[in-house]
């Protein structure tokens, strides 16, 4: 039993016979831990019983208290404030000027790296030796930057105040944690953005005015909604999961709400989608914003999600989003429309035919509401392409040929099922790519039933030369479908010009040029 040392709380504490050093990144409790166990104590709670320290204030971070542990453990009171937590009750937590909540940082389970721990730690009696760093506690942040690995929660406790006993938590697992396996992760720049936040404070960006918990929570959710698509669920994702989908949603909201509410958009236009229904299209992302158990600090991302609904959804009137009622103005929706101008202009007849743009009641042309001008950019590059390929057979048109012919020229053919699993796009897109002279499509009634189309094999080979789908390189890469679609999107991608509601095909030396730059 340690000797007591202060007859009263309050009161100015001898310096212990051990003490530690108080390491920049400890919060208080780690390092009144540590002292209990380097001055021989079977428990923090037993060694505050001892000396009759404050224990259940400095839980709560009350800086009363945390100026009584400064007195015992002889470091600056300004730096243990930096990185405690205060406690304000009902659930509100504060560190310096961040909110938390009690589900973005752990409370009742203890989060090391292994490699730490063996690194810093000679035996279980030395565990002291090992301050629990501030990041630890946050349940965003996964792995270990200076050792690439995952961190491991120790086994759970049956008492809560045994949880917050970090060397002695330490010590009765301390064979368990050499014996976990070292499971290899990055750590990306989602948790290097948090561990910033955490030990440094906010900077002046959008992002950096969010609250920490909304940061790091709206991040991963929005993150499952790209990569697994409006059919995702919140429950049943591994902790590798949840790291990959922090990364892909703090990529989006890095660069504000205009970069949130181009990927929403781009949710709108994904292959499958009904995009009528903003519920449908954003699933489990609208769906976790809309909780009541969410505070109002997540307000701002609400905001830029009720605007984005308002402007490009037609909402009946009185119809609440995220908590706000439609004014039912279907007329807003509509975005502005682009006029056609040079190239597009001279063309404007054959955007009619690709779906590209309608004509008004004055018989004028307009482009689609999904057509932007980087689409039609997009447009004039393909034309002038297959233009300089025409000579190959890319004539812009379907050229009809009698099948016979066709077979006496040696001309392999390919069935429109076949070219779209090749290409790993919908049938309906290989359909429009041979309606639109992208592929050479050829009528091949005399062979099979009537009015079937094949495709030729050298027009294939010539238009995967040139473009690569969004299917074929997710295949390759290994990746989401949504999580790739919105990493090509924010590196400017040039998509070929096609309507919404087909699948993506891009100009594949502009992806090796986006992988090249990404490597």
């Amino acid at each position: 039993m340690v000797k007591s040392l202060a007859a009263t709380p309050g009161t100015n504490f001898p310096q212990l016979p051990m003490t530690v050093l108080h390491a920049a990144c400890e919060p208080a409790t780690s390092l009144l831990s540590r002292l209990a166990a380097r001055n021989g104590a079977i428990s923090m709670q037993r060694f505050c019983g001892d000396i009759a320290f404050p224990i259940d204030p400095l839980f709560r971070g009350e800086k009363v208290a945390l100026e009584q542990l400064t007195q015992l453990a002889g470091c600056d009171v300004s730096a243990l404030e930096r990185v405690s937590i205060r406690h304000l009750g009902k659930g509100h937590f504060r560190l310096r000027d961040e909110f938390a909540s009690p589900q973005s940082f752990q409370r009742t389970r203890i989060r090391v790296c292994p490699e730490c721990i063996r690194s810093e730690v000679r035996s279980a009696e030395e565990v002291w030796r090992v301050p629990r760093r501030l990041q630890w506690k946050f349940s965003s942040i996964r792995s270990c930057p200076q050792h690439g690995c995952m961190l491991v929660s120790l086994p759970p406790e049956r008492f809560s105040k045994n949880a917050r006993d970090f060397t002695a938590r330490l010590q009765k697992h301390y064979g368990w944690i050499l014996d976990e396996p070292v499971i290899h992760a990055d750590h990306s720049l989602f948790e290097q953005y948090l561990t910033g936040r955490v030990l440094k404070g906010r900077g002046a960006r959008w992002i950096d005015r969010l609250e920490l918990n909304v940061v790091s929570r709206a991040s991963e959710v929005l993150g499952l909604r790209i990569a697994k698509g409006p059919d995702a669920l919140l429950v049943g994702n591994s902790e590798a999961d949840w790291m990959s989908f922090g990364v892909l949603g703090y990529d989006v909201l890095k660069d504000g709400p205009t970069a949130l509410s181009d990927c929403l958009a781009a949710m709108a236009h994904e292959g499958g989608v009904d995009g009528r229904f903003f519920g449908r299209v954003f699933g489990a992302w609208t769906t976790w914003l809309n909780s009541r158990s969410l505070g109002d600090e997540f307000e701002p991302l609400r905001d830029v999600v009720r605007r984005h609904v308002f402007d490009h959804f037609s909402v009946r009137s009185g119809v609440l989003v995220l908590g706000v009622p439609s004014e039912g103005m279907a007329s807003r929706n509509a975005q502005k429309t682009l006029s056609l101008t040079g190239f597009a202009k001279r063309n404007a007849e054959d955007l009619v035919r690709r779906g590209l743009a309608k004509r008004q009641g004055d018989n004028g042309i307009v482009p689609m509401g999904f057509v932007t001008q980087r689409m039609l950019e997009a447009y004039e590059r393909e034309k002038k392409f297959f233009f300089a390929h025409r000579g190959s057979g890319a004539n812009g048109a379907v050229q009809a040929h009698r099948a016979d012919a066709l077979v006496e020229a040696g001309e392999t053919q390919i069935s429109i099922t076949a070219v779209a699993q090749e290409l790993r796009v919908t049938t309906k897109t290989a359909v429009y790519l041979v309606e639109n002279g992208l592929l050479h499509g050829v009528n091949a009634s005399e062979l099979y039933r009537r009015g079937t189309t094949v495709v030729t094999a050298a027009s294939l080979a010539r238009l995967r030369g040139a473009f690569i789908s969004l299917g074929e390189l997710a295949e390759i890469t290994r990746r989401p479908q949504g999580a790739l679609s919105m990493k090509l999107r924010n590196a400017g991608v040039a998509l070929l010009a096609m309507p919404h509601e087909l699948s993506r095909i891009y100009w594949r030396e502009d992806v090796s040029a986006y992988a090249t730059a990404e490597h």
